[in-house]
């Protein structure tokens, strides 16, 4: 498994505290924004050039799964692994609008790093 660039996208500071720490364990580098809004997604993307973005369903009171369809649609990003987050379980919707899996919330560090194991290990395959 390779260490990824992680981009944490949660409006919630202690999930994007706990993804952080957890990732940081298992020698990812990562990045959090907790301030930032839909719009502020593809900016942050250009800005901090991640290999997977870890993104909440809900920022603030906006759904970011249409942004999943715009970063697919976005031909410097569309190869971009995306893992969801979300306390209400859209794991079918997210799939669907494109993202690589997607995990419930609460939930925990082995959950967490098997599912970013995975991802880098088909990250590795790809490339």
């Amino acid at each position: 498994m390779r260490n990824l660039k992680i981009l944490i996208i949660d409006d919630d500071v202690t999930t994007c505290s706990l993804l952080e720490t957890i990732l940081q364990m298992e020698d990812h580098q990562t990045v959090s924004a907790n301030d930032v809004g839909v719009e502020g997604i593809i900016p942050l993307l250009d800005k901090e050039n991640p290999q997977l973005l870890i993104l909440d369903f809900h920022l603030r009171s906006k759904e970011t799964i249409d942004y999943v369809v715009v970063i697919r649609a976005n031909e410097k990003w569309n190869h971009l692994a995306i893992l969801m987050t979300s306390a209400i379980d859209r794991r079918d919707d997210c799939l669907r609008a494109g993202a690589n899996d997607f995990i419930l919330k609460p939930f925990n560090w082995q959950q967490i790093t098997n599912i970013v194991s995975k991802i880098s290990e088909k990250l590795e395959v790809r490339n």
